[in-house]
């Protein structure tokens, strides 16, 4: 035989009070069993267990550190109580250290509280299984038992020799401390819930009294369920969780309070076991509760669920749900006085959703017929939306969806957009140009001449290149009516491509004041560059009522001399050429009218023919953000170059460019950059003089091919 040890000292550490205790015990003779008058063997009760635990109580007492008794006092002491305890008392704890034996090493005072805890257990699982413990009952039941442990564990400080006197003349033993707290009974109360048979536990949390149930007890259930993977304990769970909202219903305030603290508890659990869309079971039931509910606590936690609700149906683009719950707040809110109510689409509809909502909308899918019924509530947060957008790099590619968002809310956000075109704000000014011309270009255009007074130039600029696209203008000359209009109140920078689209619509009625300007006779546009695009215009209006003042503007002299300055005569006899259609015409309209060749689109339509060169032109780049740069001119017409260049501009910027042309030729214009590619940018000349002009013509005349 192996194993045997013989004469060996074991060091094993036996407790003395312990050894006390379990000697006391078996003397006082715990063994026979308790019979009743007809000697029948007969179960412990409730009033057996309270007997019980006072004992335990009792005899926890000398194991204290406080009592300070020598191991011969303590001895006496459970001795002492054992007397006093009933038979069954005895017999009872007896039993109980029979089964739940001391540990190795284990303390008294842990002993104690562990076999105190294994009695009440025992006990109410049994009590609960046998139908005779409700669900509600069982938290009144550990609180009830806490009390007899706590009266009976208090004992009254000694004074004997050696001892210390305290300022208190009763003091509580370890147990007594414990189950004094109501965090520990908390936990007990949860552990009891945890450790109930699955049948047990099944048909408490599919009864009526399932808010009675811990909310940690519940969350773990719930929480296992969920992650279990079958279906069968997933249904499971959402039958729990729809059966513990229904006790939003309760008559009992406390069941109310608990069951809405505990909603929240649980909300990702709930979005787990409904992954694509809750039902409708849940918001209902909280609006209803929430409705008739009178305790503030309650309340407040049945908002937050339903904010938390909101959220989640938003995010999962469940807009129907969204909008049932804005629409039952608002009614309950007229119905009830009710501050959460009032207050609670305020806090739903917040800008963070908002937003979410407008995201949804500019997605490239149809659009959900609920989105604009969504966002007119709050017109102004989804504007403010659009114009963050904008302002990014990206925000040009979700114009056309902001536009169809827009058209479809209609007159309420188009009508907010009007008021932006007045803002002090350059970027809700900016984005409201932009969303107008897109989405309904005939309001930009009636608010032109009042708002573009007030405008930087950019704005114009912006403004005027926008509705010059063809896709955002339906009738051209309506848009030329106007800007002939507004032409005395805008940018110099501007003013040249107003003309130009002046005479690309063919508005005759422009005619006079095109001849004006042109004769230099108008009091204010009288610049040479702004002359030449209006001498520019009329050629391509085919204004015969013009030919005179052509006649004269190309071939007047002062003395020798011509009294016009070259570049303006050139632009004259062009004009001319294109009016009398003479033998050089087709080389002019070939400069003047194709416009976008091989039917590429341009941010802004091309107005002149573009040469490309063979040998590109160096060109000095001067920009107010980036800086000097240089460049090569890839190709060239009267009204703009494309440079190639590493340096990115702006779109909208103006720079300052020079174009080395030849040997000691230089061309010097204000140009407008108005498209961007990683290779190089395209600019829109703006303004140059009248020498430079003429050098430029005749650089694109020698280049054109043929």
């Amino acid at each position: 035989m192996e194993g045997i040890l013989v004469n060996t000292q074991v060091d094993r550490k036996v407790d003395t009070l312990l050894t006390s205790l379990i000697a006391t015990l078996v003397a006082h003779g715990g063994h026979s069993p308790r019979v009743d008058s007809e000697n029948l063997v007969r179960l412990p009760g409730f009033d057996d267990l309270i007997a019980t635990l006072k004992l335990v109580a009792h005899i926890t007492v000398p194991f204290e550190p406080a009592r300070e008794l020598s191991p011969e006092a303590a001895a006496r002491a459970i001795h002492e109580a054992m007397e006093e305890a009933s038979h069954d008392a005895v017999r009872l704890l007896l039993g109980a250290i029979s089964q739940y034996s001391p540990e190795e090493g284990e303390l008294p005072q842990f002993y104690v509280k562990r076999l105190t805890e294994s009695l009440i257990f025992e006990y109410l699982l049994a009590e609960f299984a046998a139908g005779s413990l409700t669900p509600v009952l069982v938290r009144p039941t550990f609180d009830g038992l806490g009390e007899v442990l706590v009266a009976a564990g208090k004992f009254p400080k000694a004074h004997g020799p050696g001892s210390q006197a305290v300022s208190t003349s009763m003091m509580g033993s370890s147990l007594a401390t414990t189950w004094a707290a109501e965090s520990y009974r908390e936990k007990l109360v949860t552990r009891f819930w945890l450790e109930l048979p699955p049948r047990e536990k099944s048909l408490a949390l599919r009864g009526p009294d399932l808010w009675s149930v811990p909310v940690p007890a519940l969350r773990q259930t719930l929480g296992n369920l969920a992650n279990a993977g079958a279906d069968a304990p997933r249904r499971e769970a959402r039958h729990i969780v729809l059966n513990y909202t229904r006790r939003l219903e309760h008559e009992d305030p406390r069941a109310r309070q608990a069951v809405a603290s505990g909603l929240n508890e649980f909300l990702p659990i709930i979005e787990s076991l409904w992954p694509n869309q809750l039902p409708e079971d849940l918001s209902r039931a909280a609006l209803a509760a929430l409705q008739i509910e009178r305790e503030p606590q309650t309340a407040a936690a049945l908002a937050t669920f339903i904010e938390s609700l909101s959220h989640i149906a938003v995010v999962r683009g469940d807009y129907d749900g969204f909008e049932a719950m804005l629409l039952a707040l608002e009614q309950s809110s007229n119905d009830f006085d009710h501050a959460n109510l009032s207050v609670l689409p305020k806090r739903i509809f917040t800008q963070e959703r908002v937003f979410l909502l407008v995201d949804a909308g500019l997605a490239h899918r149809a659009l959900d017929p609920v989105l604009p019924r969504l966002l007119v509530r709050d017109a102004d947060k989804l504007l403010d939306r659009l114009t963050f957008l904008l302002g990014e790099d990206r925000g040009g590619r979700f114009l056309t969806t902001m536009a169809r968002l827009i058209r479809t809310i209609g007159v309420p956000v188009l009508t907010i957009l009007e008021t932006r075109l007045y803002d002090a704000r350059p970027q809700r000014v900016s984005a409201a140009i932009k969303l107008l011309a897109t989405a309904d270009p005939d309001r930009l255009l009636r608010g032109l001449p009042r708002a573009l007074p007030s405008w930087e130039w950019n704005m114009q600029d912006l403004a005027i290149s926008e509705l010059s696209r063809p896709e955002n203008i339906a009738d051209a000359q309506t848009a030329a009516s106007v800007f002939s209009s507004v032409m005395i109140n805008a940018h110099p920078l501007v003013v040249p491509m107003m003309i130009d689209q002046i005479g690309l619509s063919g508005e005759s009625s422009a005619i006079p004041q095109l001849m004006e300007i042109a004769a230099g006779e108008h009091t204010i546009l009288r610049d040479q560059f702004v002359r030449i695009k209006a001498i520019e215009a009329l050629g391509r209006l085919r204004a015969t009522e013009s030919m005179q003042l052509l006649h004269l503007l190309a071939e007047r002299r002062s003395g020798i001399a011509f009294a016009e300055p070259s570049g303006l005569r050139a632009a004259a006899q062009d004009a001319l050429t294109l009016i009398e259609d003479r033998p050089a015409s087709p080389s002019v309209r070939a400069t003047f009218d194709v416009a976008n060749a091989h039917g590429a689109v341009y941010a802004v339509p091309r107005r002149y023919m573009r040469v490309p060169l063979d040998a590109p032109l160096r060109a000095q780049v001067s920009a107010k953000a980036a800086g000097a740069s240089t460049a090569r001119v890839k190709t060239i017409s009267l009204g703009g170059a494309y440079l190639e260049s590493s340096k990115t501009l702006s779109v909208g910027e103006s720079v300052q460019l020079e174009v080395r042309s030849g040997l000691g030729k230089k061309i010097h214009c204000t140009a407008i950059v108005r498209n961007s590619t990683p290779d190089g940018n395209g600019v829109e000349f703006v303004h140059m003089n009248d020498e430079d002009r003429n050098k430029l013509r005749k650089l694109v005349l020698r280049k054109m091919p043929g």
